[in-house]
């Protein structure tokens, strides 16, 4: 896919889908031996843990085990890569995200593959919603005490985020634009620099998953001004809504979906659907979850689908407001 123009992820959103072909295979037979889920990340964060949960679940309801495969590298590509090129018949899957099938077509021109005609959507397993958090001396004690500042002084406050085009850059970019304010990005070679830094008091603010921010959050080390949901998120219903605090509407998540090489028959699709929607609104795995700050949503594929052409538009919408150019 070298040479792809930026930009080409828009045209997906508005007229591609992924590509399920069906094949002869037998999906009776479905699954005759473990399978390999390849997880992007390394091991021991909150991706990797829930792919842990999940692929544990579904081994049991399979009655084959779900071996962990963690592929860390080149913003999740290397992952997608290898998912891509694996036998199409179920026993490979791959714990997606906004890395691997939305940001990195996006700003990744070379890429060696297309994410969009190569993997098939599954099922969205997992959601936490950013939170936009401020040090805990900061003057602002809600959204619209900052949005108030920024605008009285535009340019004067800055956030960090992991890094140029990463996500929570992209929804700090939606956020500015969204409220109308002009804030000063500072780029981290990841986020746990980036966290540093708001921990001491050297940025202003900062988009932060939840589920990787809680720690801080509840020993009283971060302030968080609001959550990125339309709705209160039920894991934190404390903490406000950005969308009803001054910013209508706005929203964002980190998430983590399953895929599979796109050639995989439709039965064979459906079965892996099933046992991960199965997994993800269990009991136990929504406990679990729940302590992590993730929620579990475990979706059909065609609504898996139309999420990533959502997610697609929407940051292609951001990278372009922002000029930010792909590398």
């Amino acid at each position: 896919m070298a040479g792809v123009p930026f930009g080409r992820a828009l045209r997906v959103a508005a007229g591609c889908t992924f590509i399920a072909l069906s094949t002869s295979a037998p999906a009776q037979s479905f699954p005759s031996r473990p399978l390999r889920m390849i997880v992007p990340f390394a091991p021991g964060g909150v991706a990797d843990i829930v792919a842990r949960i999940v692929g544990q679940k579904m081994g049991e309801s399979f009655g084959h085990s779900v071996v962990i495969d963690n592929r860390p590298g080149a913003g999740g590509s290397l992952a997608g890569e290898i998912t891509a090129k694996a036998k199409p018949d179920g026993h490979t899957v791959l714990l997606c995200s906004s890395s691997v099938v939305v940001i990195n077509p996006l700003l990744s021109p070379n890429m060696q593959y297309d994410p969009q005609r190569v993997l098939a959507p599954v099922s969205l397993l997992s959601s936490s919603p950013y939170v936009l958090l401020v040090h805990p001396g900061s003057p602002f004690k809600n959204v619209r005490d900052l949005i108030g500042a920024a605008k009285a002084k535009p340019g004067a406050l800055n956030f960090g985020s992991a890094g140029v085009g990463s996500a929570s850059h992209l929804v700090a970019e939606i956020f500015r634009a969204m409220a109308g304010i002009q804030i000063t990005h500072v780029p981290y070679k990841g986020t746990a620099l980036a966290s540093n830094d708001l921990l001491s008091g050297q940025l202003h603010m900062m988009f932060e998953a939840i589920s990787a921010s809680l720690p801080n959050i509840r020993a009283g080390r971060l302030r968080p001004l609001g959550i990125a949901t339309r709705n209160p998120f039920p894991l934190t219903p404390n903490i406000p809504t950005i969308a009803g605090n001054g910013v209508p509407g706005f929203e964002g998540t980190t998430w983590q979906g399953l895929c599979a090489p796109a050639p995989t028959p439709s039965a064979v699709l459906a079965a892996l659907n099933q046992a991960a929607a199965q997994a993800v609104k269990s009991a136990d795995v929504s406990e679990r979850f729940g302590a992590l700050g993730v929620e579990g949503v475990g979706t059909g594929a065609e609504e898996f689908r139309a999420f990533i052409k959502a997610e697609l538009a929407r940051f292609d919408k951001a990278i372009r407001d922002a000029g930010i150019k792909p590398e």
